[in-house]
């Protein structure tokens, strides 16, 4: 009996320490399909679950892509069940918990987690094909981390941002609008149909905009040139 618990033990490592090789694969694949499911979840509520089942496995697969020592995975953890936590709890029970609680967990967690995915891909000693996965997976994170904290600057001081009436369902922003208006930002596309107005939306457009133009110029330049596929 000993013996049986003991090599299912060492199969479930096997098939974990398999899975590692593709962690930022896996990582990248929910990325995408989270950021497809978003407009979808604003126009059709029903869509709502899908994206918090989406939202939580970028949490759950960036626990995994970032796992290492020890105290790292405890704080990564600390910082996940609560974003993930909140989200739920925000959907099933609303009057439970606040947006700003809700985006505040958020975005601290990818905040931390968008710096220390880019330490380990800068650390990576060779250059695979996943690594480049995890390099795109934290310019994703980048774009997303801005839009969480475009939506919790909004909810904190109102009117921080000027937009067309016709945006947004009601004409309020959504969480579409401020992922729309992140990644317009940080591709330096700036359409104008979203702009910030009070000081601190401002720098941090600006913020976004010059460390988006860093990374691309210099990041994943670096990355594509030193790749062994």
């Amino acid at each position: 009996m000993i013996r049986m618990h003991g090599r299912w033990r060492e199969s479930l490592r096997t098939k974990v320490g398999d899975l590692s090789v593709y962690r930022f694969r896996i990582l990248l694949f929910f990325l995408i399909l989270t950021l497809i499911i978003i407009p979808l979840a604003v126009v059709y509520p029903e869509f709502n679950p899908l994206f918090l089942i989406f939202f939580s496995m970028v949490i759950i697969s960036g626990v995994f892509a970032a796992q290492r020592k020890r105290h790292f995975l405890i704080l990564i953890l600390l910082l996940a069940i609560p974003a993930v936590a909140a989200r739920w709890i925000s959907y099933l029970f609303p009057t439970a918990v606040s947006e700003i609680t809700v985006h505040l967990f958020a975005l601290l967690f990818f905040s931390f987690f968008a710096v220390y995915l880019l330490e380990i891909v800068l650390r990576a000693k060779t250059i695979t094909g996943d690594t480049i996965a995890g390099a795109i997976s934290v310019y994703l994170i980048m774009g997303l981390t801005w839009a969480l904290a475009y939506q919790f600057m909004d909810e904190i001081q109102p009117g921080s941002f000027a937009y067309d009436t016709g945006t947004g369902p009601g004409g309020v922003l959504s969480l579409m609008d401020y992922v729309y208006f992140s990644f317009v930002t940080i591709t330096t596309l700036g359409y104008g149909d979203i702009y910030p107005l009070s000081p601190v939306a401002e720098s941090a457009a600006s913020f976004e905009a010059v460390t988006g133009t860093i990374y691309i110029a210099v990041l994943i330049a670096r990355l594509v040139g030193s790749m062994e596929w």
